[in-house]
């Protein structure tokens, strides 16, 4: 079966290009032909760019000044970031054509949008149809399947609602990524809704060992964080004391000052690799703690109360694992993980997300 995917695939974001990856690899492993539809919005571009001039623009000439000079300081980092970060996209996705929302290629048996928060309202500048199927042909008997959406809230704004009631009208087969959206999607639909994995917890470990590199650090903490907050480095450090270890920062932005350790360049192939050998990990990410896991790693993921933890809490608490998300105020003692009883579970969960695509894929007619 050819199968297009619809994701935020062009964001050069770790979880974003990760978990895009990991949903093509399964689905070819299963036997189908796969393309990443290769839609990109300036809105999911716009905050990766090398160089934006919004960025340097002020009134203040004395605050235009400090602009310029930092986006100098920081281009030589942000270049090879994004070059790094192209080199995966280019050698490691199937992409078609590039196409807007008018050009949508007609020629797959069944789309699936997602994963990653394409429902999510404020990063998509309002809902964009494009991730539900709106798209300027006929569906036909085409089959639109939603696999591990997620909003990346904990509530859907009332001025939502109505759009989103008629948007999951075009999904034949609807899944998310975290608990909390069967609770917010049930009253907008009557169609039911499963609870499946992340893309990068389906994939087996095989997979993601084909782009591992090595290296050469050995007895670090990892720090990672998209949302970021001072008491993080602060909780990490207190771990590397009791490890005897060094702190390693990957970012997700490029700052103007590296703090010591940060490794402001890292691809997506360093990501999984500073994951996979770190004695710790701390972090505030969703993709940072599914790594973690599907690592088997010691880790800790801080709630920072900000109304964006539900992601990742959805997932620790399936899994029995939520002593490890901890308030970021918290200064616990190092402790490993029994991953037992967590690695059974999350084997029946690839199962069950399986069978969810699987079964689906079958209606088509």
């Amino acid at each position: 079966m050819k199968i297009g995917i619809l994701t935020f695939h062009c964001a050069h974001n770790y979880g974003a290009m990760l978990q895009c990856y990991a949903l093509q690899e399964h689905l070819i492993s299963m036997g189908h032909s796969v393309e990443v539809i290769n839609y990109q919005p300036a809105y999911l571009l716009k905050p990766y760019k090398v160089f934006d001039i919004d960025r340097i623009l002020s009134k203040n000439i004395l605050k235009l000044i400090k602009n310029i000079l930092r986006e100098l300081l920081v281009l030589p980092k942000r270049s090879i970031r994004h070059r790094a970060f192209k080199h995966f996209l280019s050698k490691r996705i199937n992409m078609s054509k590039l196409c807007d929302n008018n050009t949508i290629p007609d020629d797959f048996d069944a789309y699936i949008f997602g994963s990653d928060q394409i429902w999510n309202p404020q990063i998509t500048n309002g809902i964009d149809g494009v991730y539900f199927g709106d798209f300027s042909f006929p569906k036909g008997k085409k089959l639109f399947i939603s696999y591990a959406a997620s909003l990346g809230m904990d509530a859907i704004g009332s001025e939502w609602k109505a759009s989103f009631k008629e948007n999951l009208k075009k999904i034949d087969f609807i899944s998310v990524r975290e608990d909390s959206m069967i609770r917010l999607l049930a009253p907008l639909t009557n169609k039911p809704i499963k609870l499946v994995l992340d893309p990068t917890l389906l994939a087996s470990k095989d997979i993601w060992n084909k782009v591992t590199d090595k290296v050469k650090q050995r007895n670090y903490v990892l720090v990672y964080q998209v949302r970021e907050d001072s008491n993080t480095l602060d909780f990490a450090r207190h771990i590397a004391r009791q490890l005897n270890a060094d702190v390693v920062q990957l970012v997700a932005w490029v700052r103007r000052k590296n703090m010591i350790g940060e490794k402001a360049c890292a691809s997506p192939e360093d990501f999984i690799s500073y994951i996979k050998h770190a004695s710790c990990i701390v972090t505030t990410s969703f993709h940072g703690t599914a790594f973690s896991i599907i690592f088997n790693r010691p880790f800790y993921c801080l709630k920072l109360s900000d109304g964006c933890d539900d992601r990742s809490r959805s997932l620790l608490d399936v899994l029995k694992l939520e002593s490890r998300m901890v308030g970021k105020h918290e200064r616990p003692k190092f402790s490993a993980i029994d991953y037992s009883i967590s690695n059974k579970i999350l084997e029946n969960m690839r199962d069950e997300s399986n069978s969810f695509i699987d079964s689906s894929l079958k209606n088509i007619i």
